[in-house]
């Protein structure tokens, strides 16, 4: 109710009515329902607490009962068992062990578990440099090998016969047993690539080993340049000092024994 009306109806000696306290039982007794993930029928609602059907929607859409539910969360409700005994729901089982690689494909994205590795694979890792130059200069030294595989294979397909094509992708359909021959069919259907589409897509792949070989190249001319300032600082300390104290080291040497 605006203000000023509201300050008309004291000055007159009116009073608003007073709220029902029934109005907020309703409310409490909706949430409580909803939360508990029961379904709420307002004439049964409405009949318990004695009140009329329309009065309960109105009480509902005034005082926003559904905005005051607490949210959802995801997956089954408390005390949901739909997926109870299923065989791949969870709790059904005890799920892999520790390390299983049942569904691995190539390895690229499996995690890493150090005690399951091999000797060979441990010598590996143990002799992986860890100093910031030896680990540069080990990428670089891959990344060198991979651009000159690349420019390999590059030439090979370059001095490719002209019209030479190579397969790049198979589709295995297998028909039923029971064809009307009797024989098992089998239909394939090859993908090709020509020489051309290759030296396309291993250009790109030697844009990109570059750019890293770039990159390698300007840290590692940092760590250069960062070592001869750090000698050239010794340096200039030291004569510093010769000149504070006056005192000049000198390496002891072994005279050489008279002939």
């Amino acid at each position: 109710m605006p203000r000023a009306l509201l300050l008309v109806w004291k000055e007159r000696g009116f009073r608003m009515p007073k709220r029902s306290d029934r109005r907020d039982t309703a409310k409490a007794e909706y949430i409580a329902r909803r939360s508990r993930g029961e379904k709420v029928n307002l004439r049964d609602l409405a009949g318990e607490l004695g009140i009329s059907y329309q009065t309960l929607r109105n009480w509902k859409a005034a005082d926003k009962w559904e905005e005051a539910l607490p949210p959802k969360k995801r997956g089954g409700q408390p005390g949901n068992r739909n997926s109870a005994g299923k065989r791949n729901a969870a709790g059904s089982h005890k799920g892999a062990p520790k390390g299983n690689k049942n569904a691995e494909k190539d390895g690229a994205y499996s995690a890493v578990f150090f005690d399951m590795l091999t000797a060979a694979e441990k010598n590996l890792v143990a002799q992986t440099p860890l100093g910031s130059r030896e680990a540069l200069e080990h990428e670089m030294k891959i990344l060198k090998f991979r651009e000159h595989k690349i420019l390999a294979k590059i030439a090979d397909y370059e001095a490719a016969p002209e019209g030479e094509l190579y397969i790049s992708g198979l589709l295995d359909m297998r028909g039923p047993q029971g064809s009307q021959d009797g024989a098992k069919q089998n239909i394939g259907m090859y993908q090709k690539d020509s020489p051309y589409r290759r030296i396309m897509a291993l250009q790109e792949a030697l844009y990109k080993v570059q750019g890293r070989i770039a990159k390698v190249a300007d840290s590692l001319r940092a760590l250069e340049e960062s070592d001869r300032r750090f000698e050239l600082e010794r340096e200039r300390l030291e004569i510093m000092r010769m000149r504070a104290t006056g005192t000049v080291e000198v390496e002891s040497q072994e005279e050489e024994p008279e002939e």
